[in-house]
C-alpha cells in the first residue's frame, strides 16, 4: 500500500524517508482503528496515509520556501531589515494594506495577522490582493496612484 502510494504521487527523492514516515503512520493509524466502524481496515488506512502524505507534501514546501528565503543575498536580506526600505510602501499602499504588507514579510501567516489587525480572514485576503496589484503596477508596469 505504501509503495502504491509512493509511486501514485511519482516519489523518486527522499523516497525511503517517506517509505519510513508512512511505515511509522501506518502502524499509528492501526492501532485507533475502530473494527466496528462501517469503514474497511485498508480503506480506513489508505485514506488516512493518503492524507497524511499529501500534509508532508505541504510542510516539505514549506521547508523549500523558507530555504529560498535563508538563501537570500546578504545585502537583500539586510535590506528587507531595513525600514527606509519601506518608506516606498507607505505612499503606494494604504494603511491597512502597508501594516498586511510589514506583518507578513516580518512571517506571521494570514490567520495571525487577521487576529492582529482584529479583522476577518477575507479582510485580509483583501488587503493582499489589493497591495500586491499597487505593488506590481508601481514595479513592473512604473504606473502607480498615491492613496490616502
Amino acid at each position: 500500500m505504501i509503495h502504491h502510494l509512493l509511486r501514485q504521487y511519482h516519489i523518486t527523492y527522499n523516497y525511503d524517508e517517506f517509505y519510513q514516515l508512512l511505515l511509522i503512520k501506518l502502524w499509528e493509524i492501526s492501532k485507533i482503528y475502530n473494527p466496528s466502524s462501517s469503514v474497511s481496515l485498508s480503506s480506513f488506512i489508505y485514506q488516512r496515509l493518503k492524507f497524511y502524505l499529501i500534509d508532508l507534501f505541504r510542510k516539505e514546501q514549506l521547508k523549500i520556501d523558507c530555504l529560498d528565503i535563508a538563501a537570500l543575498p546578504h545585502s537583500l536580506t539586510y535590506t528587507l531589515k531595513d525600514e527606509s526600505f519601506f518608506n516606498d510602501f507607505k505612499y503606494i499602499l494604504n494603511s491597512n494594506e502597508y501594516q498586511w504588507l510589514i506583518y507578513y514579510l516580518h512571517g506571521y501567516k494570514q490567520y495571525e495577522i487577521a487576529k492582529k489587525m482584529n479583522v476577518s480572514d477575507t479582510t485580509i485576503k483583501k488587503y493582499k490582493s489589493s497591495a500586491r496589484i499597487k505593488l506590481q503596477q508601481y514595479y513592473l508596469e512604473g504606473d502607480w496612484h498615491v492613496t490616502s
